[in-house]
C-alpha cells in the first residue's frame, strides 16, 4: 500500500520532460526576436525619425528663405493668449449645380468675397477658352466699383426656350442705393448640371465689353494644295457676354409685372399700346393684383411660348398667399420703334381664379365684365336691396380714384343696375342710389365732380338671366345683376 501511494504523489524525473521542452521553445523564440525581428523594428523606427527630421528641416528652410512673409499675429501665427482662429471653410464647388438659382447664388457669393477666379470658372462653365474673357470682365466690374447686393436677392426672371434667365442685382460702392442688374442665361448640361450660357450686361457696364478677351480659337491651317488657309474644324466660340442696350421681351415683361405688383398704374399704362388694350382692362388688372396681393411665382414666373424678332407671347405665373392660389395671365408683346409694348392681355384664367375667392363673401367678384352694349367695364357688386358699397368694392374705387386725380382730363360714367325682383320704379331708384354711392366715394377721395357722370338703368341691362330656363328663380344670376359699372372714358 505504501509503494502505491509513493508512485502517485512523488513522480519520477520522466514527468518533467514536457516542461523542459516548453522552456527551450520560449528561449529559442526570444533569440529569434532579438536577432531578427527587433532589428527590423529598429530600422523602421530610424527611417521614420529621419523622414520627420527632413520635413522639419524643409519647413524651417522655407521660413528662413529670402522674401518669406513675416509671421505676425493674425497673419499665419497665433498671438500669445489669443484663441485659435476657426479654420477657413472649404471652397464650394464651382460646377455641377443642381438648380438654376444655385448657379447665380454661388456666382454672387464668389464676387462678393472677391474670389474672381472661382466666379470666372462659373461664368465660363468649364470652357477654358472663355475663362480669360470672364476674368477680364469680372476685374472690370470690380474696377467700376460694382458688386452683388446679397445672394438671397437673386431674381428668377423666367424661361426662354431651354434657358432659364436669372437676375443678379449689383450696387456701386459709395454710390447710394441705386441698383443695376446683370442677367445670366443658364442651361442644363447632361454631364455638368446647370451652367452659364450667356451673361447679359446693362448699359451701365458698357465698358466691360471692351475689356472682355475674345475666346481662344484654333488658327487656320496651311492648305497643302495651296490657296487659302483651311479654316479650323472647331467653329468660333459663341460670345459669352452680351450688352443689352434695350430690354428683350422677357425682361420687358418682367418690368411690366413689376409695376403691376407696385400698383403703379401710370407706369403700367406707359408700357401698353392704349389703342389696342383698353384703359379699363389695365385698371382692372391692377385691381385684381391689389385684391389678391399677388406676387410672381418663385419658379420660372415668366415663360416665353412664342418668340420672333418683333412679337412675343409670354405667360406670367403669379401666386397669392392671401387667396392660397396660383394662377396666370397672358401677355402679347410687339416691338415698336422705341422698344416693346403690350398689345394684348389674356386675363381669363386670372379673373376666373380670382372670382372663386369671393364665394365666402357672398358677393360676386369679377372686376372686369363684358358690357352688354359692347366693350369692357369695371363692375362693383351689392347685397340684395342695398346701395352700401362692399369693402372689396371700396378697394377697387381707391385705385380708380388715384387714376382720376392724377389725370384731371379723364372722365368716368357710372351706371347703376338691379336684379328683376321688385317694381320697376323701385328698381330704377335703387339703381340710381347705387351709382350715386360710387360717385360720393370718389368725391370723398378728392376726385372733382366734373369728372363723374352717373345714370340708373334699373333691371334693364342684366349680365345674367334672373330666372333659369325652367322659369324658376336664379339667385346666382341675380347676384351678378346687382351692380354698378364704371366706364372709363379715357
Amino acid at each position: 500500500m505504501s509503494r502505491t501511494r509513493r508512485n502517485r504523489f512523488h513522480p519520477h524525473g520522466g514527468a518533467l520532460g514536457p516542461i523542459l521542452l516548453i522552456l527551450v521553445a520560449l528561449a529559442i523564440s526570444g533569440a529569434v526576436f532579438f536577432f531578427f525581428t527587433k532589428k527590423k523594428i529598429d530600422a523602421q523606427r530610424e527611417a521614420a525619425m529621419a523622414e520627420q527630421a527632413a520635413a522639419e528641416a524643409a519647413a524651417q528652410q522655407a521660413v528662413n528663405a529670402p522674401g518669406a512673409a513675416a509671421q505676425t499675429p493674425g497673419a499665419g501665427t497665433q498671438a500669445a493668449g489669443q484663441p485659435a482662429a476657426a479654420p477657413a471653410p472649404a471652397p464650394a464647388p464651382v460646377l455641377g449645380f443642381a438648380r438654376p438659382v444655385d448657379v447665380a447664388e454661388q456666382l454672387a457669393r464668389s464676387m462678393m468675397i472677391g474670389d474672381l477666379p472661382a466666379a470666372a470658372k462659373i461664368i465660363s462653365g468649364g470652357d477654358p477658352s472663355q475663362e480669360a474673357g470672364a476674368m477680364a470682365a469680372l476685374n472690370k466690374i470690380k474696377e467700376l466699383g460694382y458688386k452683388p447686393v446679397q445672394p438671397d436677392l437673386i431674381q428668377t426672371i423666367g424661361q426662354v426656350g431651354p434657358a432659364v434667365r436669372l437676375g443678379i442685382p449689383l450696387i456701386k460702392a459709395g454710390g447710394g442705393q441705386e441698383q443695376i442688374r446683370i442677367q445670366i442665361d443658364v442651361q442644363k448640361d447632361p454631364d455638368m448640371g446647370w451652367k452659364v450660357g450667356t451673361v447679359r450686361l446693362p448699359k451701365e457696364l458698357e465698358q466691360v465689353m471692351a475689356a472682355v478677351t475674345p475666346p481662344v480659337t484654333a488658327p487656320p491651317t496651311i492648305n497643302p494644295q495651296g490657296g487659302a488657309p483651311i479654316p479650323p474644324s472647331t467653329p468660333a466660340a459663341k460670345p459669352l457676354f452680351v450688352l443689352e442696350a434695350r430690354p428683350d421681351a422677357i425682361v420687358f415683361a418682367s418690368d411690366f409685372v413689376g409695376h403691376l405688383l407696385k400698383l403703379d398704374y401710370d407706369a403700367v399704362n406707359r408700357l401698353v399700346d392704349s389703342e389696342r388694350v383698353p384703359p379699363m382692362k389695365v385698371a382692372g388688372l391692377c385691381i385684381v393684383f391689389e385684391d389678391g396681393k399677388y406676387k410672381l411665382a418663385g419658379s420660372k414666373p415668366l415663360v416665353v411660348t412664342v418668340a420672333t424678332e418683333n412679337t412675343s407671347w409670354i405667360i406670367a405665373k403669379v401666386q397669392s398667399d392671401l387667396l392660397k392660389e396660383e394662377t396666370e395671365f397672358g401677355l402679347e408683346l410687339e416691338k415698336k420703334g422705341d422698344g416693346w409694348r403690350v398689345i394684348g392681355l389674356n386675363l381669363s384664367k386670372l379673373l376666373a381664379d380670382n372670382a372663386r375667392s369671393s364665394t365666402a363673401a357672398g358677393v360676386p367678384y369679377t372686376p372686369l365684365v363684358q358690357n352688354p352694349k359692347g366693350g369692357e367695364s369695371i363692375a362693383l357688386y351689392y347685397e340684395y336691396d342695398s346701395d352700401i358699397l362692399h369693402p372689396r368694392a371700396q378697394t377697387q374705387l381707391k385705385i380708380i380714384a388715384s387714376i382720376l386725380k392724377n389725370s384731371p382730363t379723364r372722365k368716368i360714367k357710372i351706371g347703376g343696375h338691379t336684379d328683376a325682383l321688385g317694381a320697376d320704379a323701385y328698381n330704377l331708384a335703387l339703381s340710381k342710389k347705387r351709382a350715386d354711392a360710387v360717385k360720393q366715394f370718389f368725391l370723398d377721395e378728392g376726385v372733382p365732380v366734373a369728372q363723374i357722370e352717373t345714370i340708373g338703368f334699373g333691371k334693364a341691362n342684366p349680365l345674367s338671366p334672373n330666372v333659369k330656363g325652367d322659369g324658376t328663380d336664379n339667385p346666382e344670376g341675380r347676384s351678378r345683376n346687382r351692380r354698378a359699372e364704371i366706364l372709363l372714358d379715357f
